[in-house]
C-alpha cells in the first residue's frame, strides 16, 4: 500500500467539528454530536478528550456538555477519534479579554494573573473556602492586611515574642501600664 492509499478518499472524515453531547469520569469518557446524516446529527461512541498532561505532572479538566470542539479522527474511524476542547463559542465566551491569564469555574470562583500589574488574584464565591496544606510550612514574604477575624490554634510569634508565653517588664499592681513584652 503507498502511502497515497493510507489517505481516506475524503479528507474531510479527519477532522470535525462537534459538541460535547454527554461525559463521564470514571472511565473519561465523552460522546459528541456532530455533523449530519440522513436522520439528522451523528454521535460518536464514547472517546477520549485531550487534557494538557495526562503523565507524571496530570491536569484534570473535564469538557462541559454543549462545549464545542475539534474531532480528530485518525484513518476516519470516529471510534477513534479524540476530542480537542477549547474552542471559544457563543455559549461559553472566553473568561478575558487582554493579556491577563483567567481559570474561571462555573460557580464564580476566579483564578487569575495580570502579567502588566504583577498581580495574582484568587476570588471564591459567597461560603467558598481555601485550604493550604504545607507540612514543611508557609513562608509569606512582603506585607499581609487581613480584613476579619484570625483564628489561631497554637500561638501567634511576632519578632520572636510569643503571643501567649511572654512576660512584661515594669509590671504595678493598681492602674498603671506594664512595660513592653520581654
Amino acid at each position: 500500500m503507498t502511502p497515497q492509499e493510507d489517505i481516506p478518499a475524503d479528507v474531510s472524515e479527519l477532522i470535525r467539528l462537534g459538541t460535547i453531547a454527554s461525559v463521564t469520569f470514571s472511565p473519561p469518557r465523552c460522546t459528541v454530536a456532530y455533523g449530519d446524516d440522513e436522520d439528522g446529527e451523528a454521535q460518536t461512541p464514547p472517546i477520549r478528550w485531550l487534557m494538557p498532561r495526562a503523565g507524571d505532572t496530570q491536569h484534570w479538566s473535564p469538557p462541559t456538555v454543549g462545549e464545542q470542539v475539534v474531532l480528530l479522527v485518525p484513518d476516519g474511524q470516529i471510534a477513534a477519534a479524540v476530542a480537542l476542547l477549547g474552542l471559544v463559542q457563543d455559549d461559553f465566551p472566553p473568561a478575558g479579554d487582554g493579556l491577563t491569564e483567567v481559570l474561571r469555574f462555573k460557580d464564580g470562583a476566579q483564578i487569575s494573573y495580570d502579567p502588566e500589574a504583577h498581580a495574582l488574584s484568587a476570588t471564591l464565591p459567597d461560603g467558598g473556602t481555601a485550604e493550604i496544606i504545607a507540612p514543611g510550612g508557609l513562608t509569606i514574604r512582603g506585607d499581609v492586611t487581613v480584613q476579619g477575624k484570625v483564628t489561631v490554634s497554637e500561638d501567634v510569634v511576632a519578632d520572636g515574642i510569643s503571643l501567649k508565653s511572654h512576660k512584661h517588664t515594669g509590671v504595678a499592681a493598681g492602674s498603671a501600664q506594664s512595660g513592653g513584652p520581654v
